[in-house]
């Protein structure tokens, strides 16, 4: 008896590896899943665009809103906003699960398999997302900063605010930040369809805060301050997309470096002048707005009151302390690198197969 004990594997240790198992069997499931939801991303996008050229042939007047801009000024070129915005929200919702999704099944997971020889299918799939949201990032970042070099508050934030509102928007503005508020949307259902991180209720918060901030900005014409913080948010996700990159194709120095790189431009951006930006806006912004400020029974096109201006301030002091919870977990990161480690995912999970 007393051998048969000694001999006898813990009866904890037999569960564990069959949980292990289990979850490992269920992870492959799910890459599987989304797969075939890439897939389907693809057909019913398709299929959403060959409705609407059908449709076109019958309803001219109903289509044209989906492909073109609204609310076109008179004999100037600029643009107001307006509800019919919403048909080129739902448009470039779909034109970015096309593009995402043809691009993670047909080119990115390929590149991943039969270039850098990544073997997990959960590791491809997972080079295959950073893949596209490198390549988001960097199109959205170099058009934001392009807009932003050529915009009278370049460097300047008090012009962020004098002259508001800011109504006449110039067509390659109102692109972008349509895009912009298209993919933050996108991301939410994004968010939902794939696999779960360890993060992703932060990450819902934090979708659900820049969206309300994104089209609440929109519709009180504070497109600007709005585009300088998609820019600061912008160019440190090319970073972290990136640095994760390097690291499923198994080049680990690389990586490390990349993401020392990522965590400078994370705390300079994201935590220095994020924050200025934020207090700016708190502290100078209703001064130099006075001339917006609702005054009671006028007639204005859009005012500003106190309440107003503490919605916002909230949302985006909600936005930094997510921000902060993630420098609490890359700070994990970089302990780990210090202790001679390897730059991990802490939010991602186990990228095993």
């Amino acid at each position: 008896m007393a051998t048969e004990l000694r001999h006898r594997k813990p009866v904890s240790s037999k569960f564990s590896k069959k949980r292990g198992a289990i979850e490992r069997k269920t992870r492959r499931s799910d890459t599987r899943t989304q797969s075939k939801a890439d897939k389907y991303s693809v057909l019913l996008s398709l299929a959403f665009f060959g409705s609407l050229h059908g449709l076109a042939r019958f309803i001219p007047e109903y289509t044209h809103k989906f492909t073109h801009l609204q609310y076109r000024y008179d004999k100037l070129d600029a643009y107001d906003i307006g509800v019919d915005d919403t048909y080129m929200v739902i448009t470039f919702i779909a034109a970015l699960t096309l593009v995402r999704s043809s691009l993670l099944q047909y080119v990115l997971k390929p590149i991943a398999m039969r270039k850098f020889h990544i073997g997990s299918v959960k590791a491809q799939q997972r080079y295959a997302e950073q893949g596209w949201s490198l390549a988001y990032y960097s199109f959205s970042w170099i058009y934001g900063f392009y807009l932003y070099y050529l915009s009278p508050y370049f460097g300047n934030c008090d012009h962020i605010y004098l002259g508001w509102p800011h109504d006449r928007l110039s067509g390659i503005f109102k692109t972008y930040y349509l895009l912009q508020i298209s993919s933050w949307l996108h991301q939410i259902i994004v968010l939902n369809v794939e696999e779960r991180r360890k993060d992703h209720w932060q990450m819902f918060a934090h979708h659900i805060i820049t969206c309300l901030l994104t089209t609440g900005s929109y519709y009180y014409y504070f497109t600007r301050i709005g585009h300088v913080i998609l820019i600061l948010m912008d160019v440190v996700d090319v970073l972290l997309s990136s640095a994760k990159m390097l690291k499923y194709c198994g080049f680990s120095r690389a990586c490390d470096y990349m993401f020392a790189v990522f965590l400078v431009f994370w705390v300079a951006l994201r935590h220095g002048v994020y924050n200025y930006v934020y207090y700016h806006a708190g502290t100078k912004a209703p001064g130099l707005m006075l001339d917006g400020k609702c005054v009671a029974f006028s007639t204005q096109k859009r005012c500003w009151t106190p309440i107003v201006i503490d919605v916002f301030l909230w949302l985006l002091g909600g936005l930094q302390v997510i921000t902060i919870i993630w420098m609490a977990l890359i700070l994990k990161v970089l302990f780990k690198i210090i202790k001679g480690g390897n730059a991990e995912d802490v939010r991602s999970g186990d990228d095993s197969d």
